[in-house]
């Protein structure tokens, strides 16, 4: 496999940006056209791991279980923390029973749910990958990955009619409902990605292409306000996705791919940095999932609380709040991973 490719983690970048649009509704704006422009967040989010996912098993390096009993550690260690954390500030105190019930759960903190919809995908990955890479490496194969596809509309509408996880919201369908069939779709593009083959110029019609159909179905979306998807096996839902948001999500990172490709040349070195600047934030969009509400709702009110400041103007308000949700959760990140290289020393793990 070729090096991570920087609209990625530029894909997660925005992901991240639209949950915290989601989550400041009513707060840093009013648009209603702006609140669903921030709904392709997780849908990018799973599309993308679907991606990645691929990637990691192609590379090799450890047994497909392993690996995905260690990507499902690797998301619930942190996860563990935060409910900690954020308990401790909530109630003032440190209740085994009540910080148990919020882990099980998945209800400490709002988006915490998608930790739950994570692990269930890094789960079922490798029997996704094996089917798209081994029983479908063959003559015919094409057909049989289309085949699964359609397999996996069939399960999602089951599971989204007939399943429930102690009652968590989004995360709470089996394999995340309609989630699976985007996160199907990402680790499909995954395995054909480096046998694409287009010339930057191609790159950059189908760019602009992808980018013109995108804001045209945000604008469709605002428009339709998912009537559409009222008709349709899937309904009009939001979380899990419908039909018109998994497509949204589907055209962002299209968008993105297809300029990252027009811009393999000299004329586009601005652009890929701006890419890669995106995509710095983009790495670290896990500890900013889990902690930009605890900073929007604790650490702002009382920080401007106790220095008696009061922002105004929507757009500096918007800046400050943005930043501090985005910087505090990397120091955050920062301060835990080094505390937890002290834990393993301290305890002389591996």
């Amino acid at each position: 496999m070729k090096d991570r490719a920087k609209w990625v983690d530029a894909a997660k970048f925005i992901a991240i940006i639209a949950v915290m649009t989601d989550h400041t509704n009513g707060f840093l704006y009013t648009d209603q056209r702006i609140a669903l422009f921030s709904y392709c967040s997780v849908s990018l989010f799973i599309l993308i791991m679907g991606i990645t996912t691929t990637w990691s098993y192609l590379k090799g390096g450890g047994k497909a279980g392993s690996k995905a009993v260690k990507k499902c550690l690797d998301i619930l260690r942190p996860y563990a923390v935060a409910t900690i954390i954020i308990g401790l500030f909530k109630y003032r105190e440190f209740d085994f029973e009540v910080m148990l019930d919020h882990l099980i759960h998945f209800n400490m903190s709002g988006p915490f749910y998608y930790v739950l919809l994570y692990c269930q995908l890094a789960l079922i990955a490798p029997v996704l990958f094996y089917f798209l890479n081994n029983i479908c490496d063959r003559k015919a194969g094409f057909i049989l990955e289309a085949v699964g596809f359609v397999a996996v509309l069939i399960i999602s509408k089951q599971t989204m009619d007939h399943s429930n996880i102690l009652g968590v919201f989004a995360g709470g369908k089996l394999f995340g409902g309609t989630y699976l069939i985007l996160f199907y779709m990402g680790m499909w593009f995954g395995k054909y990605y480096n046998k694409i083959k287009i010339s930057t110029v191609v790159a950059a019609v189908l760019a602009v292409i992808a980018s013109v159909c995108t804001v045209c179905w945000w604008h469709f979306i605002t428009i339709d306000n998912f009537s559409l998807d009222s008709k349709l096996p899937f309904g009009g839902g939001i979380n899990p996705p419908s039909i018109s948001l998994g497509l949204y999500a589907c055209l962002i990172a299209l968008s993105l791919y297809f300029i990252e490709m027009s811009c393999l040349n000299r004329n586009g070195r601005i652009v890929m940095k701006i890419m890669g600047g995106l995509g710095f934030i983009g790495k670290h969009t896990l500890y900013i999932f889990l902690y930009h509400l605890f900073i929007l709702e604790t650490v702002f009110p009382f920080i401007l609380s106790a220095a008696g400041i009061a922002i105004n103007g929507f757009w500096i308000r918007r800046v400050v709040y943005f930043s501090g949700m985005i910087l505090g959760s990397m120091l955050i990140e920062m301060i835990l991973e080094k505390f937890h290289v002290v834990i393993r020393k301290a305890y002389d793990l591996k």
